[in-house]
């Protein structure tokens, strides 16, 4: 009996120690500093309209809808999110979402964000 209680702690500890790794490495990090304020308003125009752009280019199609609708991954559209958040789950991923980090440099992700913010105001008819 003593050996079934410690393996089923072991086993407890075995896989809370890999879900909270888990977590960690699907994107729930809070960005670095260098990277946690935009170098722009993001209510600013012209960069919600190049974010606009990459979004179409690099986000819907497989992934979310045109212009933030529902597709495969959920709907951005009508939602507020903090700018932070978003930043990270663009930069770090979140499964099965790639992180694009190592793709876009961090001016291109906060334009992301800005077009992305733009969309809590958007609604579906």
């Amino acid at each position: 009996m003593r050996s079934v209680v410690i393996s089923v702690v072991l086993v407890s500890s075995l896989l809370g120690g890999l879900l909270a790794g888990a977590v960690g490495a699907q994107g729930m990090r809070q960005p670095a500093a260098a990277t946690t304020q935009p170098p722009f308003p993001l209510d600013d125009p012209a960069a919600i309209a190049e974010g606009a752009r990459r979004f179409s280019a690099t986000c819907t199609g497989y992934c979310h809808g045109k212009e933030g609708r529902v597709s495969r991954a959920p709907a951005l559209r009508g939602k507020t999110y903090d700018p932070g958040f978003v930043y990270a789950r663009i930069a770090q991923g979140w499964p099965p979402m790639p992180a694009f980090q190592t793709l876009l440099p961090p001016e291109e992700i906060w334009k992301l964000v800005a077009y992305v913010m733009s969309l809590s105001t958007a609604k579906d008819q």
